[in-house]
């Protein structure tokens, strides 16, 4: 049940990231509209089916249902998903270059991200749930890049992480949403880049017909610089004390 839970709230996260990849009000445009006016449809669709199942509603019924409803709203319409993910990535900020070490710190693959060293933390190629059948892909979760890798992302830190470390890290996103930022804007090939205090998320996508699967992620950690050991003050050397000459000794009477 506590993993169901947290998938839920990772699907939570991937639509949150669809609102929150780049800042400030977005500019107007045909595509943005019309996939609006779909999404909507899509949306009330799916919702209106959630509330006739009530309490007896389970997780993997809701995904399943979605995905159905999904296909069967913007399914027919593969270009115009296209075109809002060029969009949505032109929105992007660009990230700061990655420049790869050559050697290893601390026994670590290390990079320098605007001047700073990270040493790699974890990487996974084929995230989970990337390789799976296109039947079975949630592609209302995972139709643009930013949702995919947030999707990604979070299923794959649920692993890592214990569950405080992923209750901290889904408490804090909540009061200052995190922003992705593009390495590469490729429609098929995006890299983007999230960060998260010293924490660096490196993904990279590939665009499969109509959705992204997620072929790395790298998690970075930028190396914090030793604090200098602060010398103890050296104490005055004291003075040595004289002794008094000692008396000649008195001849034998």
């Amino acid at each position: 049940m506590k993993r169901i839970l947290l998938c839920v709230l990772a699907a939570g996260w991937a639509l949150a990231a669809i609102g929150c990849s780049s800042s400030g009000p977005q500019p107007s445009s045909s595509s943005a509209k019309e996939f609006g006016k779909l999404y909507k449809q899509f949306a009330d669709r799916f919702h209106d089916k959630m509330a006739e199942e009530g309490d007896a509603l389970k997780a993997e019924q809701a995904t399943t249902e979605a995905a159905s409803l999904w296909q069967e709203t913007l399914g027919a319409h593969k270009a115009l998903l296209k075109q809002r993910c060029e969009e949505l990535l032109n929105d992007l900020e660009p990230a700061p270059a990655i420049v790869e070490s050559a050697e290893k710190v601390d026994g670590q693959l290390a990079c320098t991200v605007a001047g700073k060293v990270y040493t790699e933390v974890a990487s996974v190629a084929q995230a989970p749930n990337s390789s799976q059948p296109a039947g079975a892909v949630p592609k209302h979760l995972m139709w643009n890049p930013m949702g995919a890798a947030n999707m990604a992302l979070n299923n794959w830190l649920v692993v890592l992480l214990d569950q405080r470390a992923m209750a901290v890290r889904s408490f804090t996103s909540s009061h200052a949403s995190l922003t992705w930022e593009a390495l590469d804007k490729n429609v098929d090939k995006p890299r983007l880049v999230l960060r998260q205090g010293p924490a660096l998320y490196l993904v990279d996508l590939s665009r499969i017909d109509d959705y992204y699967r997620v072929d790395k992620i790298r998690w970075l950690k930028a190396k914090t610089a030793a604090k200098p050991v602060e010398k103890a003050a050296e104490k005055p050397a004291e003075k040595a004390t004289e002794k008094p000459a000692d008396k000649p000794a008195e001849p034998a009477k």
